[in-house]
């Protein structure tokens, strides 16, 4: 043993911890897309999609479907809401061109979420920090296994047409356009311009979280780079092309239906908005360490992983000043995330949670990036032991996280790994699936003009389902109705034994 390091047993070796990092992400996305075979439209998704759905059934024109799409679009962006990106994008819902389709769903919102993260943290990691590819990999697989296994709802998170493109897509492209604000201040290049305008024109209709986001970041980038770079300011075409696209989509004449006759600016309601934030932000994060403690941990070893990488570097390639303002402005960051819900003042969906806690493991895992390379720099500059830095610093903290985490262990019951697999494995969902295959079966002939639709059960676990009623007015009854073509659509009892 002589020579060896007296940590040689517990140290970072990433060529051991990246097989199980990335073992630890796929297990997990097993079950969840698994599911996917048995996931069906429900309620908004054909409401927003008949009249796309009967042009394609009439026409099996793309043309003449996207045209119905906007004129839907049109329709609730009078009547309802305004954000008209992202309904033109659910009046596009998978089953407006099959029966089969929607199984897509998970793995296109899936196929966001982690194409989106992993290029910016790439970018920032590898690109910007210089950091070794195993530090990338390990902290994309952490950070990504947290931010999917802990989605307050797995619904407009990851299963749910509807709910996923109104706030993932829009996550997704601001991310984007947040690595297209970098790249371009970084060499100027067209490539980047382009797709960063068309990101921030498409949020100028999408949800104002994600469309809060990109303009933010974008500051920081015209503050970092003005003095060195002054093209940085062409960024300002698309930022001006998202302004434009939210002026159309705040002054919707339907935005004032579903506000209510309150709806509006209000200069004194804006500043009280503005504080409620910042303490919404500080309630919110310490639920979070009783609420997801596992998630938060996997965060703190990926943490770890970095500080590692850093110390290994020669050179650090960046200076981390001022850590202090640095965290306050992601703390603000994420902390503007709630503020159209708090100044809506009505309930929101589950997709925006799931935005606010995608922000908040972005913006916490920046700012502890930015902690670990403060302190790597100081070390350098101090020369301090790095295998006693180890054992003051690692083992103790990651210890009193792990004991935290088995304390709480209960929460892992709410990953969407498990979720997904006890749904699956207690037979519900194949009792689901075989419901909604027999309800598919009677609203796809085009005999039946008068559909009755046997009674479904309650579990849909991590799926979302919204039931036709015994009223034949109902709402959902009406979209189903008009999805499928037929005179009415009612729910009758299902029979004993059925």
């Amino acid at each position: 043993m002589k020579g060896k390091n007296p940590l040689f047993l517990i140290r970072c070796d990433r060529k051991f911890f990246l097989p199980l990092f990335f073992a630890l992400f796929l297990l997990g996305l097993i079950p969840i897309l698994y599911l996917s075979g048995y996931v069906h439209a429900t309620g908004d998704d054909y409401g927003y999609g008949y009249r796309a759905h009967l042009a394609w059934l009439e026409t099996h024109s793309l043309s003449e479907t996207f045209r119905k799409a906007a004129y839907t679009s049109r329709i609730y962006w009078k009547g309802w809401q305004g954000t008209w990106f992202t309904i033109f994008l659910m009046a596009l819902q998978p089953e407006v061109f099959s029966p089969d389709a929607y199984w897509i769903v998970p793995w296109l919102m899936l196929g966001v979420t982690v194409g989106s993260t992993s290029l910016l943290l790439h970018y920032f990691l590898r690109q910007r920090l210089a950091l070794p590819a195993s530090v990338f990999w390990c902290a994309d697989a952490l950070l990504l296994t947290a931010m999917i296994q802990f989605f307050p709802s797995t619904k407009s998170g990851i299963f749910w047409y509807n709910g996923t493109v109104h706030y993932i897509v829009p996550y997704g492209l601001a991310l984007i356009a947040v690595y297209c604000f970098f790249r371009f201040a970084d060499c100027g290049k067209l490539r980047y311009f382009l797709p960063a305008f068309l990101c921030m024109a498409c949020l100028g209709g999408a949800s104002y979280l994600a469309a809060l986001l990109a303009p933010i970041v974008l500051v920081y980038v015209l503050a970092g780079y003005a003095k060195k770079n002054r093209r940085v300011f062409w960024l300002l075409v698309p930022l001006a092309a998202e302004l434009a696209g939210l002026y159309v989509s705040m002054t919707a004449p339907g935005n004032k239906n579903r506000g209510g006759e309150d709806f509006g600016f209000s200069l004194g309601k804006a500043v009280l908005t503005v504080l409620e934030c910042f303490a919404e932000g500080a309630r919110c994060a310490w639920g979070y360490l009783f609420e997801k403690p596992a998630a938060l941990l996997l965060l703190l070893v990926a943490v770890f992983l970095i500080y590692e990488g850093f110390r290994e570097q020669e050179r650090i390639a960046f200076s981390f000043r001022c850590p202090g303002l640095f965290f306050l402005l992601m703390y603000a960051t994420w902390c503007a995330m709630f503020a159209p819900a708090l100044y809506a003042g009505v309930e929101v969906s589950g997709g925006v949670p799931n935005t606010i806690w995608q922000i908040f493991l972005l913006t916490l895992l920046a700012a502890a990036v930015y902690a670990a390379g403060w302190a790597a720099v100081k070390r350098k500059e101090r020369a301090y032991d790095r295998v006693r830095a180890r054992l003051c610093l690692m083992l103790p903290v990651l210890f009193a996280a792990s004991l935290w985490v088995f304390a709480h262990k209960g929460t892992l019951k709410e990953t969407a790994c498990y979720v997904s697999y006890a749904f699956l494995s207690s037979g519900e969902a194949a009792d689901y699936r075989a419901q909604m295959e027999e309800r598919l079966e009677i609203l796809l002939d085009p005999q039946i003009r008068e559909a009755r639709l046997p009674a479904m059960n309650s579990e849909q676990g991590p799926l979302m389902h919204m039931e036709v009623l015994e009223d034949p007015e109902g709402w959902t009854n009406g979209v189903v109705r008009d999805f499928y073509g037929k005179d009415s659509v009612v729910q009758i009892p299902r029979e004993n034994g059925d």
